[in-house]
């Protein structure tokens, strides 16, 4: 198992997710401190006080230390810089929306939180930096990348990280010119799609489909959404490593089929990936999940989950310094988590269970639905206080519909988005909608049922506390499973 960027990557994450609630000062300490030590380490080994094989790890995580210590230090210092840092009361601004509006759902009042990049305070250009808008739902329909001028509240940012400022919005967005082709192309796609959706599916699952093929779950209807949640099988409805993964592979498979040269299977590759990134919007949530579904398809194709590895550290070294503020995002340490757990543990979970004479591919399904359990359930219990009983049960039983909503979805949301709203390829893209009226009944059923049980999803401590005693009941279920196992086997002989 190749474990060579594990330790960069832990150390360019932890040293990050510290520098974003420290001040610049702090961050220089902590590069220069880093330095100290690498070069007092390397000096020892120089001298035969030390081992290569102790001091070597500790060089090299010193070393990533003080680069991205630096790294954050000088990104603080602009951040502190910016003329909004300090300014208060109200302004107009034109700011560039980053990512889509969120809604804050019934206790928000109708409000909406965008990620934006401030562009102009009045009539003065200002170098860009990100803040974040609080609006009306009039800004629900900014897509990325249109730029806006609003009357605003400038108020501190809201939370340690590189935001300048938070900006309340006390009007109507005017909109500057367009989005940027690409996210109008998206855009398109998404709007043909619910178009096509709400003429071939229930309601219900109207909501629900944009948000299996594509992510978008502005649609989803709040219960069922809430049923998705406890029931474990809300990564479903966001874009994810797996939805990269499942488009992908199916693809490469089918190019695999006609007989194409490697070279040409990966290139293929990579342009459908550029392509589904366009799609469902090239944002930094996205762009981490492509990151992850080309590391588990990377696992998957090869058949040597060693190699996924060593892809999976350098994305996360590459991805943390690209955007910093993933170090603190919960989404990135449970789909790294998840990854880790496809490549390593699923394995051996699988074969396990086969020696239970669990079906094979019973077996690759559970593994990896007990494998994310494992990895995931101490870091949502950490971050949110709960924990799924069900959520094993639900992913295993809707695991044979998923792909199949996935690959055929995709290929309806491109044939939505040609040609005139009443042409043939929105005719053919409602039929294959259509097609998949059982599988979408099936994934609604399994969401309601299980997720509207009382102990479907069960409240444990926050923190630190709930992610130790989670992890804690997992392991010694775990052990005391296979334990017990083995006692019977022996007994048979």
């Amino acid at each position: 198992m190749d474990l060579r960027l594990a330790l960069p990557a832990l150390v360019v994450w932890v040293i990050t997710a510290i520098c974003l609630g420290v001040s610049p000062t702090t961050a220089a300490v902590i590069a220069v401190g880093a330095f100290v030590i690498g070069a007092a380490t390397l000096i020892a080994q120089r001298k035969g006080l030390l081992r290569w094989e102790f001091a070597g790890p500790i060089v090299v995580g010193a070393a990533m230390a003080a680069t991205c210590a630096a790294a954050m230090a000088l990104r603080l210092e602009v951040r502190d810089a910016h003329p909004l840092r300090d300014m208060r009361g109200k302004a107009t601004v034109v700011v560039t929306v980053r990512e889509d509006p969120v809604d804050f759902g019934p206790a928000g009042g109708g409000r909406v939180r965008i990620r934006a990049d401030i562009g102009a305070i009045g009539s003065r250009t200002v170098r860009p930096a990100p803040v974040e808008v609080i609006a009306t739902e009039t800004w629900s329909a900014l897509s990325p990348g249109q730029h806006v001028r609003a009357l605003v509240s400038i108020r501190a940012a809201p939370m340690p990280g590189l935001v300048v400022a938070r900006l309340t919005a006390s009007g109507q967005p005017r909109l500057l010119g367009r989005p940027p082709p690409l996210q109008r192309a998206a855009t398109h796609i998404r709007d043909r799609l619910q178009q096509a959706t709400s003429r071939s599916l229930p309601a219900d699952a109207a909501g629900l489909f944009p948000g299996l093929v594509l992510g978008d779950d502005s649609a989803l209807a709040p219960d069922l959404e809430d049923d998705f949640r406890a029931a474990g099988l809300s990564h479903l409805t966001a874009v994810s490593g797996a939805n990269f993964a499942i488009v992908c592979g199916a693809v490469i498979g089918l190019i695999r089929l006609l007989g194409a040269p490697p070279k040409v299977v990966a290139v293929c590759g990579v342009l459908v990936i550029l392509g589904f990134v366009v799609v469902v919007r090239p944002t930094p949530s996205v762009l981490r999940a492509a990151m992850m579904g080309v590391i588990g398809l990377l696992a998957l194709v090869t058949a040597r989950r060693s190699q996924a590895l060593p892809a999976l550290g350098a994305a996360v070294i590459g991805g943390v310094l690209w955007w910093p503020e993933l170090a603190r995002a919960p989404g990135f340490a449970l789909s790294v988590a998840a990854t880790a757990g496809l490549v390593m543990l699923s394995p051996s979970v699988r074969d396990v269970l086969r020696s239970w004479w669990v079906p094979p591919g019973l077996a690759e399904v559970l593994a990896m639905a007990i494998a994310a359990q494992v990895v995931t359930a101490p870091l949502i219990a950490l971050g949110f206080g709960t924990f799924s009983v069900v959520s094993v049960i639900a992913n295993v039983a809707v695991a044979p519909v998923v792909g199949v909503i996935g690959i055929v979805g995709t290929g309806a949301a491109v044939l939505a988005a040609l040609g005139p709203s009443g042409g043939w390829s929105v005719v053919v893209a409602e039929l294959l909608i259509r097609s998949l009226s059982a599988e979408m009944w099936w994934m609604i059923f399994c969401a309601r049922h299980l997720g509207s049980w009382e102990w479907a999803q069960i409240s444990v401590p926050d923190g630190w506390v709930g992610a130790v005693l989670v992890g804690g009941v997992t392991l010694v279920v775990g052990a005391g499973t296979v334990w017990l196992r083995r006692r019977v086997v022996e007994g048979q002989r």
